[in-house]
């Protein structure tokens, strides 16, 4: 079933773009920042796939929202009217030639549909709910009138969730892993997903947020389809200035992006990459210069 085009153009404006009309087919394309265009390259990818999910009505926001006793954020409002869920997914393996021996993994962008945020129980609660900054981490303390909403399952150790401090704050996203930590991923929905299409979707990304850190075949993956995205991943994630009292509030320049180009935040990764190590060589050069200028005149002596 098709989406009203008017839902499409009201999560664009939501997200920063500025449109006159979307067909459904632009409206995933643009909303992935031609993600899929990227992919398609690798030699290593294959069976990219996309889910269509049909949008949900305002009053279906609303009752979930009535059921679990908060408001969501306008940017969920407006994805979730866009589409009740989102599922882009591909396999990676580096059998290229065997079909048959193939090990794959499977890259993806999950958001679970609207009935299937669920509440969650069980981790530590204190008497007074905050985010505390320790050193250059986020630290989650919760109390018994805080929210936890799981928006996706990340493998079976983890999940993402969203997480009400209280319930009229603004909620912020966080990976919960099954040792009842919390890691901090963004500031808000739009933060997230805009990380979810720089990270290519390549499988477990969260856990650079994790004192575990990312398994060592993911560092491999990435390593073969986004280098630079690693090295630059200190510029990725800021510490965000998250008060208790913050109210529902989007900076939509977080989504800009020129929807005319076909690698959007992707290649300014690989580009910022690669001009890092370009200044790095041309380092290494110069020392490589300077040692043997300096050999060449105590051996003149």
């Amino acid at each position: 079933m098709a989406m009203p085009i008017t839902n499409y153009e009201t999560l664009y404006r939501k997200m920063g773009f500025v449109v006159d009309k979307v067909s459904e087919d632009s409206f995933y394309e643009n909303l992935l920042l031609g993600l899929s265009k990227v992919l398609e390259k690798s030699p290593y990818i294959s069976n990219l796939s996309l889910k269509r999910f049909s949008g949900l009505r305002q009053i279906d926001i609303r009752t979930w929202e009535h059921n679990n006793g908060i408001s969501l954020p306008e940017d969920l409002k407006a994805f979730y009217s866009s589409t009740n869920g989102f599922l882009y997914s591909y396999d990676f393996s580096y059998e290229i030639e065997n079909q048959e021996k193939k090990n794959v993994r499977q890259g993806k962008i999950e958001i679970n549909p609207l009935n299937d945020v669920l509440r969650i129980y069980g981790y530590e609660t204190k008497n007074t709910a905050q985010i505390e900054k320790v050193g250059t981490k986020l630290k989650l303390v919760l109390s018994k009138d805080s929210k936890v909403f799981e928006l996706c399952s990340i493998d079976e150790n983890a999940k993402l969730v969203l997480v009400y401090i209280n319930t009229y704050s603004n909620p912020t996203i966080w990976l919960y892993t099954i040792s009842m930590v919390f890691n901090y991923l963004a500031d808000d929905f739009t933060t997230y997903f805009r990380r979810c299409i720089a990270h290519l979707g390549i499988p477990c990304w969260q856990y650079i947020a994790s004192s575990r850190g990312l398994p060592e075949w993911a560092k491999e993956i990435f390593l073969l389809l986004a280098p630079g995205v690693l090295s630059e991943e200190k510029n990725l994630v800021d510490i965000p200035k998250v008060h208790i009292d913050d109210t529902n509030i989007i900076d939509p320049a977080v989504f800009m992006s020129s929807t005319n180009s076909s690698h959007g935040l992707i290649m300014q990764a690989m580009q910022q990459a690669k001009a890092t190590k370009d200044r790095e060589k041309k380092l290494k050069h110069a020392n490589k210069r300077q040692v043997s200028s300096r050999l060449t005149k105590k051996h003149d002596k």
